[in-house]
């Protein structure tokens, strides 16, 4: 009777530094969405990354090195500096974009809206660093607008155009974080397109008949 064969079995490809440091931030990440910076220990870090609490320090030096580190790989990552800025789209084009943009970003991306509501309660680094990144040039590039279309007698002149276009962009952040996050019961029995839609004529409209 022949011999059974022996398969031979790839040898593993072995990750650089830069590989490893990328799938530990990412398999992290989830942790810290679910129990916050002071909620997590690094024996929890190590077990999520499968790797030991040694190789953590070795690679980003302390908790606060990890968190840091992941704060910085999301705001590279995330997308969320992406948004339409055309100064020549009319409003409702331009302020569905805007809020189609939001939704889709907030779904496309929960543990990264948790992490930011869990900074923000917690006086964390990751909140002060997604606003100086991202918050602020997103409102000053919609103030921007508004003001130029304000300018060309299209929007209201008599608004503060940052004060605006910051309202706009809270109210449709706060509908997809309790329709794509918090699954709110009462506000997720509509269609989204039906709540951009809503939004943007509230906003450019108001509810007076």
């Amino acid at each position: 009777m022949p011999a059974a064969r022996k398969t031979r079995t790839r040898p593993r490809k072995r990750l650089s530094a830069a590989e490893r440091r990328t799938q530990t931030l990412e398999r992290v990440t989830r942790l810290f969405a679910e129990r916050g910076f002071s909620g997590t220990t690094t024996a929890d870090l190590a077990r999520a990354a499968g790797v030991s609490e040694a190789m953590l320090y070795k690679l980003f030096g302390s908790k606060e090195g990890i968190y840091q580190a992941m704060v910085e790989h999301k705001l590279a990552h995330a997308g969320w500096g992406e948004f339409p800025a055309d100064p020549e789209l009319a409003p409702r084009e331009f302020f569905r974009g805007l809020a189609l943009r939001i939704f889709e970003r907030v779904e496309a991306d929960p543990d990264f809206v948790r992490l930011l509501h869990y900074s923000d309660l917690q006086g964390g680094r990751f909140a002060e660093l997604f606003h100086a990144a991202m918050g602020e040039a997103v409102l000053e590039s919609v103030g921007a607008y508004v003001a130029g279309q304000a300018a060309g007698g299209v929007l209201r002149a008599d608004l503060d155009p940052q004060l605006a276009g910051a309202s706009f962009l809270c109210t449709c952040w706060h509908w997809a974080v309790a329709r794509k996050v918090f699954q709110t019961p009462y506000l997720t029995g509509v269609a989204d397109e039906q709540v951009i839609t809503t939004l943007v004529s509230l906003f450019l409209e108001g509810v007076q008949a």
